[in-house]
């Protein structure tokens, strides 16, 4: 039998103690709090008292913790101290979190498979507008980090690595990188420079912004990290 959830519709776990815990936004209740129709599906196994006792076929965990839901605050807080110790996917959940509109469009148990890449990529598809905000939410608040090697790395040559060489993407952020300096410094000094910037780079040349390639080269030239894969010659 299955007990969905009042919060996001998803399959409960029933325990033995007539509570309910939901795996994948980590609400829990009792029996009162479920709605109507789910209690209505209890009645029809059990007379259920006021504090309810499910019969051992409606138990399907009985010791495993709920998985907590954390708040954006809380998420925002993590990928600031860039410590994922109570949530290794803090940096998806925080766009999940941030953009509930755009997200909405995936079933609950797609997007619980779906990393930082694949929401950036299909959000950018459609809306790239939107995807270029969900990067720089990331990088902002990440700000801090940027200099550590092995941070930089993941965000720029991992998490958005895919999406900052997307040429679909590049019109549009191309105008960004035209008026945000903080963004600019973000990806052009960084301490992962590679194809992401490369790419970048030669899209300004292939759309006539010769000022705005000026201006990042002259930002690479300043960063002290390695990049000797990037051409650093400078427009006359």
């Amino acid at each position: 039998m299955r007990i969905n959830c009042p919060y996001c519709g998803e399959p409960v776990t029933m325990k033995s103690d007539g509570w309910w815990e939901c795996g994948w936004c980590g609400d829990c209740g009792d029996f009162g709090s479920l709605n109507a129709s789910e209690k209505a599906k209890l009645l029809q196994v059990v007379q259920v008292p006021k504090r309810i006792s499910i019969p051992v076929r409606l138990v399907f965990e009985t010791e495993e913790k709920p998985t907590r839901k954390f708040s954006r605050a809380e998420l925002e807080d993590m990928v600031r101290r860039w410590d994922f110790s109570e949530n290794e996917w803090a940096c998806r959940d925080l766009l999940v979190a941030a953009f509930p509109e755009e997200v909405r469009r995936w079933p609950p148990e797609e997007l619980s498979k779906m990393g930082v890449m694949d929401l950036l990529a299909e959000t950018g598809e459609h809306d790239p507008e939107t995807a270029i905000q969900m990067m720089k939410l990331l990088l902002d608040t990440a700000e801090g980090h940027l200099q550590d090697p092995e941070a930089a790395y993941f965000l720029l040559g991992n998490e958005l690595y895919d999406f900052c060489r997307s040429e679909c993407i590049h019109p549009r952020l191309l105008d960004h990188l035209k008026t945000d300096d903080r963004l600019a410094r973000q990806l052009f000094q960084s301490a992962y420079v590679g194809s992401p910037q490369e790419d970048i780079l030669l899209s300004c040349s292939q759309m006539g912004e010769k000022d705005l390639r000026q201006k990042l080269l002259d930002l690479l030239s300043c960063n002290p990290f390695p990049h000797d894969e990037i051409e650093l010659e400078t427009d006359e």
